[in-house]
């Protein structure tokens, strides 16, 4: 567990699927997940209502931000209790080249995760992984129980 990371949870995919089966935002960006490893990678399932810009066929910047912000989410909740609450807190998300009509993969960086708040950095790209797309640097309120 360092930097307070804790290791994925045994049921970490069956938690995502249930937080992304009760959220309808999840549910619009099409969001899935797969184990590789230790690792989670996220998948947004492209849909034409995700185009921005119809013209050149890109993906809206703030269908990228929240895809991004629902992968630190749900990496959370694949690895703290279920009873923990979470909050975000603040996204910066930059954006390094623009995208394609096509779905979008992510894999997250937990840079620390303290008894009250979680740094999360997420990272976007299409076709091949050094293909990044956007980074977002995400702060995250976790709200723990008492015997959390």
């Amino acid at each position: 567990m360092a930097n307070g990371v804790p290791e994925l949870s045994p049921d970490a995919l069956e938690r995502i699927q249930n937080d992304i089966a009760s959220s309808g935002m999840s549910q619009w960006l099409n969001i899935s997940a797969r184990t590789e490893g230790d690792a989670l990678t996220y998948r947004l399932g492209f849909a034409e209502g995700h185009i921005g810009n119809p013209i050149i066929r890109a993906l809206h910047g703030g269908v990228i931000s929240s895809f991004l912000e629902s992968c630190a989410r749900l990496e959370l909740i694949a690895r703290l209790s279920p009873s923990v609450r979470l909050r975000t807190t603040s996204v910066h998300t930059s954006y390094f080249r623009s995208s394609k009509a096509e779905d979008m993969l992510a894999r997250i960086s937990l840079q620390r995760v303290g008894r009250r708040f979680a740094f999360i950095e997420a990272t976007g790209w299409q076709g091949e992984e050094d293909n990044i797309v956007a980074r977002s640097a995400i702060g995250i309120r976790v709200m723990r129980t008492d015997e959390d």
